[in-house]
């Protein structure tokens, strides 16, 4: 057993290589002896053999409990400011959380106290420790809810303060620099951003021209249509790791797409005896003002011209005149008709119709058809102009 005046010479060797070593390196652990834990309590006065012990140059000679020996390491000890109750203190310590620095500064933190950094922070040199009175709130991000005492500040400032470290582009569930207050929850949401480049399909366009080389009815495909492609970068947007929306950064052609041609049979016009001209198509349909596709038998299209009469007037077929019932000649279009009719230049819609009276210029050719209207000024804001006079099937 080593007497005591050598414990205390091999205690005091110990103390200078490490304070020299730590001038060399910031973190130096050296295995200068085995000494008993006791030997240790006894010969250096030491607050805890198994923490730190502050050095006189300001470094930190550790202890490290081993098959019940103390190993002995230094370490550059940091610079820690604790501000408590309106006083600051500083203190040197070479490793721990902000927990251990409270623990050696002495201060315990009350219940409604926030501490800034959050307890679990590991310390850093000249790393500013604040205690001081607070709320509680509850605040869930990253999968996780927690109730916390928070500082007195911004939603801001009080999760940057508890480590959350909150992006530009983050989404707090309140405003940023709305103060805290108890019972407050805050929901942080993550808010990142990802691009990708993928190739997209160019769909081909179908373009449809007339002949005279083929029938009404017939169709003929002159140039076959072949899709391009295009390379597309997007910029997507994600929060909590959850696809949110996306926009387009940039195309590139890579391929034209190749329209497809189709030819198709000219529609027939026959004249008749009256003068008018009656179309014929191999699909016998048209489009009415509201999108529907309409079926038809003919087509006839000349000039329309438009009447008026007192109310109950009766017409050729006995039923009282109405808008939507319309004089014709019943030879070409038989009473009783359903029709559809719209001026040849599409300005103009009467619109669905049935043939139930006619007149002298119906009769004599002068007109194709007569369109009712209640009022003298609905009549001459039509005047006379060309229609096409669907007969629907």
């Amino acid at each position: 057993m080593l007497k005591k005046e050598n414990r205390k010479h091999l205690i005091l060797l110990t103390v200078i290589i490490l304070s020299a070593a730590i001038a060399v390196s910031s973190i130096i652990t050296v295995a200068a002896a085995s000494i008993s834990k006791s030997n240790v309590q006894a010969e250096t006065n030491a607050e805890d053999a198994y923490g730190e012990i502050e050095l006189s140059n300001g470094d930190v000679l550790a202890g490290r409990n081993e098959n019940g020996c103390l190993n002995m390491y230094a370490l550059k000890a940091l610079n820690v400011f604790v501000n408590y109750n309106g006083s600051s203190q500083k203190i040197r310590i070479a490793k721990g959380t902000v927990a251990d620095a409270l623990n050696k500064a002495d201060v315990t933190v009350g219940e409604n106290q926030a501490v800034t950094p959050a307890p679990d922070v590991q310390v850093t040199d000249n790393m500013v420790i604040t205690v001081q009175d607070g709320v509680k709130v509850e605040i869930t991000a990253d999968g996780e809810t927690k109730a916390v005492v928070a500082p007195i500040d911004t939603a801001e400032n009080v999760l940057n303060a508890l480590g959350y470290n909150l992006g530009k582009d983050d989404i707090l569930s309140v405003d940023r620099n709305e103060r805290v207050k108890s019972g407050m929850k805050i929901t942080l949401q993550r808010v990142t951003y990802k691009q990708e480049t993928v190739t997209e399909k160019i769909s081909y366009d179908t373009v449809t021209k007339t002949t005279d080389e083929l029938d009404s009815v017939e169709t003929q495909v002159e140039v076959k249509g072949a899709d391009g492609s295009k390379e597309v970068t997007r910029q997507i947007k994600y929060i909590d790791g959850k696809k949110s929306d996306e926009k387009v950064l940039k195309e590139k052609v890579l391929k034209e797409p190749v329209d497809e041609v189709v030819l198709k049979g000219k529609e027939k016009t026959v004249q008749t005896s009256a003068g008018f001209e009656v179309s014929t198509s191999g699909e016998n349909t048209f489009v009415d003002e509201n999108g529907n596709t309409v079926a038809y038998s003919t087509v006839l299209t000349g000039s329309g011209t438009a009447y008026t009469a007192p109310e109950g007037a009766a017409t050729s077929t006995g039923v009282p005149a109405y808008v939507g019932g319309v004089a014709v000649n019943p030879n070409i279009i038989p009473y009783g008709s359903r029709l559809y009719i719209v001026s040849t230049d599409g300005s103009f819609v009467y619109g669905y119709a049935t043939a139930v009276d006619t007149g002298g210029a119906l009769m004599d050719g002068s007109a194709l058809v007569d369109l009712f209207y209640s009022t003298e000024e609905q009549c001459v804001n039509f005047g006379r102009r060309d229609v096409n006079v669907y007969v629907l099937s």
